[in-house]
């Protein structure tokens, strides 16, 4: 049997660790996941064996964990491969930027009743890693196998802008599609007088006037009553250009899709809040056009900046959050949060107010905890990483808006290695680490020194992240939606 080969072969090559969980056999053909020491390896054996990338040894083949690899490893084993999460009412998104955190999303989420997005990046991830979406899917399919789960993933091209960046994400795998709308959105409109609105709207073309005016002025709506002609002049001008963005991109992603799709729709980075009304014509136009979205991400009040806490009224907060559960109710979607990670002050609202039915993305933060395990195993490492980040937090500041004061970070040379932790609880240390994580990955001093550590410590790695996701999960669940074992 090609499952007795592969072990067989195990236990002759001593330097092989494999992991349990991984055994598979379909279709007369055997893998598993292994490790020499100094990588992982899929090893496969049977008759599909030649399906696979690798060299051959006593009877197995050893291949590299890359794309090719993957795609045969899709086709041998489906469940490896992401899908749609229709029909999943509480999603979470868990970005990985660094091709290694799917073990410990995995555990992180056993026990919850939650389908986690493992693939999901943003072209600007993408392009501060030097990745490729079908990159990131692979490192999640092999992680998928290494745990043995089978409970179906989802791959999210993230913040996607154009025609071109959609199509490239749905040729990679991608089964989510999250359209980001902000170049098609006018901000500046949010601090307009009404003197500037009422010429601004004048001179909008007559068909766009006619339309709203015939579809909303005087007439009373479910859930936020009737619009003002000053609210809805207001609102055209902002979001009237990203709707038809909106819906030219859902009918690109239907004429050229080969599987199932899961669209979100963003509006949440804008300067400004999104208010109720705003988020109701946008739902309602979408709904002329026979699109219902599987989630909406508004921009909710407060401040949802990368990496820390939310910073905010949390009473205001779960009023607005509550208001725009009504309207997502009324269209039959989920709100999305975005930049969700370490949120934690809003969750138990969130969960509450939403009856977990919500889609929640968070990414950096298990870079993150990481840099957690890096600052325990090598605190001269860490040293050395947290001194760039600071000497490059402005450059990284291109990319993401922040506002904490590095400056308020204590002097790190003035601290013990065993405090050296503790910086990644500090908000500006913890931030200005967060951010800088492409330009860390790109220097090799760093990023061979810090994979290598993190292939060491694995299992330290995997119990952050079953600490840190899960006391996400914990609070957004308000233990209601938690299994019992």
């Amino acid at each position: 049997m090609p499952s007795t080969m592969l072990k067989n072969a195990f236990r002759a090559q001593k330097q092989l660790f494999s992991y349990a969980d991984s055994f598979f056999e379909a279709s007369g053909t055997a893998v598993a996941m292994v490790n020499d020491g100094s990588k992982k390896l899929l090893a496969v054996s049977g008759n599909g064996a030649h399906a696979f990338h690798g060299k051959d040894c006593d009877g197995v083949r050893f291949c590299e964990l890359s794309v090719q690899n993957a795609k045969a490893l899709h086709a041998l084993l489906p469940f490896t491969k992401p899908v749609s999460h229709k029909g999943h009412p509480f999603t979470i998104g868990l970005g990985d930027r660094l091709g290694i955190a799917t073990p410990g999303h995995i555990k992180a989420i056993s026990g919850y009743d939650a389908f986690p997005v493992l693939a999901q990046q943003s072209i600007r991830e993408l392009t501060l890693t030097g990745r490729t979406f079908e990159e990131v899917i692979a490192a999640a399919s092999f992680g998928v196998l290494q745990v043995g789960y089978t409970g179906g993933y989802g791959a999210d091209g993230d913040h996607l802008k154009t025609r071109e960046e959609i199509k490239m994400a749905l040729d990679c795998g991608c089964t989510m599609i999250t359209l980001d709308c902000s170049n098609n959105i006018d901000a500046a409109i949010a601090n307009a007088c009404d003197e500037e609105i009422d010429t601004l709207y004048a001179a909008l073309p007559a068909s766009v006037k006619t339309h709203y005016e015939n579809n909303y002025v005087g007439k009373e709506f479910p859930v936020i009553g009737e619009i003002s002609f000053k609210q809805l002049k207001r609102t055209v001008l902002v979001f009237y250009k990203a709707i038809t963005h909106t819906v030219d991109c859902f009918r690109f992603i239907e004429s050229v899709k080969t599987h199932d799709v899961d669209f979100e729709l963003s509006v949440d980075e804008t300067l400004s809040i999104t208010t109720p009304v705003e988020h109701f014509v946008i739902a309602n136009e979408l709904h002329l056009h026979g699109i219902t979205p599987v989630s909406v991400a508004p921009h909710f009040s407060g401040e949802f900046e990368k990496g820390i806490e939310y910073v905010g009224d949390l009473n205001a907060f779960a009023r607005d959050y509550a208001a725009h559960q009504q309207i997502a109710d009324h269209f039959g979607y989920k709100l999305s949060l975005h930049s969700g990670s370490d949120k934690f002050s809003v969750f138990s609202a969130v969960g509450r107010i939403s009856n977990c039915h919500v889609h929640v993305k968070t990414a950096g933060t298990s870079w993150l905890e990481a840099l957690r395990v890096v600052a325990r195993a090598n605190p001269s490492l860490y040293r050395r990483a947290h001194r760039f980040a600071l000497a490059n937090r402005a450059k990284a500041e291109q990319y993401y808006h922040v506002s904490t004061d590095s400056n308020t970070i204590p002097n790190i040379d003035l601290e013990s290695d065993e405090y050296l932790v503790e910086y990644l609880s500090i908000p500006a240390s913890r931030q200005t680490m967060h951010i800088t994580y492409g330009i860390l990955l790109n220097e090799a001093w760093f990023r061979n020194a810090f994979f290598a550590c993190l292939h060491t410590h694995e299992n330290d790695y995997q119990a952050e992240l079953v600490r840190h996701i899960g006391k996400h999960l914990s609070l957004l669940v308000s233990g209601k939606m938690k299994i019992e074992a």
